[in-house]
Formats: C-alpha cells, sequence, structure tokens
C-alpha cells in the first residue's frame, strides 16, 4: 500500500518579501546569500524524506549567481547530509530561468537534477542527468511506482542494474521510496511524486 507523499507548498516571493527584491527579480549572489539561509531554516523544519514545492512568481527572473547560491547550494547540502534531505520540486519556473539553472548546473559540472514542475501535471528534469536515467524516471511517472523487478521487466535489465538506477533517482532527490519486508526480504517502492489530484 502507498504511503502519501508529503509535499509542503511554499510561496518564494512570500517568504523573501522582506530580503528587499524587486518584484519578480531574484538577483545577485549576495542576495542569494541572504534568501539561502531562509530557505535552509525552513528545510530544516520539515519532515525528512518530504517535498517542498517552491512557488515562483509569474514571469520571474532569477540569474546563475542567484540560482547557485540558493537551490543548488541546499541540494548540495541536502546531498551531503548537512540538512534534512528533502525534494525540491520547483514551480511555474520561466523558460530563461530554467536555462539559467542548467547553466549553473553544467557550469560547475555537479551531478544535481531538479524536476520543473507545473500545476497540470507537465514536468521536465533540469540538470545533469544521464539518459538512462532520464528514461527510468519517465517511466516513474508514467507507471506512479516502480519496484527493481517491475523495471528489470520493462527494460530487460538485470534486477541490480534496475535498483541501482532506481536508487539514484531517489539520492538525486527526483523520487522518494518506501519499503515493505517481505518472505524475499526487504522489498523498496520507487515513487514518482504527485502534485496534482
Amino acid at each position: 500500500m502507498e504511503r502519501k507523499g508529503v509535499i509542503k507548498v511554499l510561496d518564494v516571493a512570500d517568504l523573501f518579501k522582506d530580503l528587499e527584491f524587486s518584484g519578480r527579480f531574484f538577483l545577485t549572489r549576495q542576495k542569494g546569500n541572504q534568501a539561502f539561509e531562509r530557505l535552509k531554516h525552513y528545510v530544516q523544519q520539515q519532515p525528512e524524506g518530504s517535498a517542498i514545492l517552491l512557488s515562483f512568481p509569474e514571469n520571474q527572473l532569477i540569474d546563475v549567481s542567484f540560482l547557485d547560491e540558493t537551490i543548488i547550494r541546499l541540494q548540495e547540502d541536502m546531498s551531503q547530509g548537512q540538512c534534512p534531505s528533502s525534494t525540491l520540486l520547483l514551480q511555474g519556473l520561466t523558460p530563461d530561468t530554467i536555462a539559467n539553472l542548467g547553466a549553473a548546473i553544467e557550469f560547475r559540472h555537479l551531478k544535481l537534477a531538479f524536476l520543473a514542475i507545473e500545476p497540470k501535471g507537465q514536468w521536465e528534469c533540469v540538470g545533469q542527468l544521464e539518459l538512462s536515467l532520464r528514461e527510468t524516471l519517465n517511466l516513474l511517472s508514467i507507471h506512479g511506482s516502480l519496484t527493481a523487478p517491475k523495471l528489470s521487466e520493462l527494460l530487460k535489465l538485470a534486477v541490480n542494474s534496475a535498483s541501482n538506477r532506481l536508487k539514484r533517482l531517489y539520492d538525486l532527490h527526483l523520487a522518494r521510496r518506501d519499503y515493505e519486508v517481505t518472505n524475499k526480504g526487504l522489498q523498496y517502492t520507487y515513487y514518482f511524486w504527485k502534485w496534482t489530484e
């Protein structure tokens, strides 16, 4: 039985409103550093393994420096165990902001990726994610949930290879997982995040 993942919606403009941002523009490394402290504090208050849906204002513009100091830095901290592990879902990003996020990750040669989502269910993966993992993420989104044996069957892979792919998506904060103890041992089930009804 699926245990529902917790998704907490956070209005970015509201979180940063007293940091003297100019409307829809989120710019500079200095402002990003201020915003990071606030964002990290918020994440630290959330349950381990939850998802935080960062809702950005319409027609925003976020430069590479700001992105590098905020969501990229936060994802790095989560990956290194420096703050509670959560998934960051990014909602409402403009094409320019998505391009800036991808450029910032690529420039630093980081193995990070984010789900940029829309309210009606569309999504794209932004960042450095190899083709085999993109394929697996797409299948996970279609099926909603997968186990290693099921992925192995779908892609004609060895179960160990399928398990490694799913675990890597989990480690990259692109999927969530639950487990149960069966007569065959520990069985992990991986889930794509649902942000629509």
